[in-house]
């Protein structure tokens, strides 16, 4: 099954905030649904690798990612997992005026191997549906954390 799903939305928040957020891949199991764990395991100024679980109930699966940073502008996140035919996330930010953010985020995913299928599918399928709210959400939180 191939996931593909596109957003673009306008929020009251920088473009940096918004690449912070997304790029700390390390706090992802803090407030993404499905995510379990993440964990940076080789970094350069621009690119980071990255081993993620993920898990639904009972089934989890360990997976690598590889991250580019354009800062503040976009973050490109691909798999060389062979479970994945495709694994391509892309999030683009856009200052719009002095307190506004476009966020562009593409997801398109394709599920190769037929036991990773049924958790796959139903991750990629919440992944598109929830990942731009969640994000948003933690950056407003971290907003009201910072003014406290």
């Amino acid at each position: 099954m191939k996931i593909a799903h596109h957003e673009r939305r306008t929020v009251a928040l920088s473009p940096e905030r918004m690449f912070h957020v997304v790029a700390d891949v390390e706090r992802y199991p803090e407030f993404l649904p499905l995510m379990r764990a993440a964990r940076i395991i080789s970094r350069t100024s621009d690119t980071y690798e990255t081993e993620q679980v993920i898990a639904i109930g009972l089934l989890s699966y360990r997976f690598r990612s590889h991250t580019l940073l354009n800062r503040p502008h976009s973050i490109t996140v691909t798999s060389p997992d062979a479970n994945f035919r495709k694994f391509a996330i892309r999030w683009a930010f856009a200052l719009v005026n002095v307190n506004d953010c476009c966020i562009d985020f593409n997801l398109d995913c394709e599920i190769r191997s037929i036991w990773f299928k049924p958790l796959g599918d139903v991750w990629a399928a919440q992944m598109a549906l929830t990942m731009v709210n969640a994000f948003i959400k933690r950056a407003h939180s971290l907003n009201l954390a910072n003014a406290v």
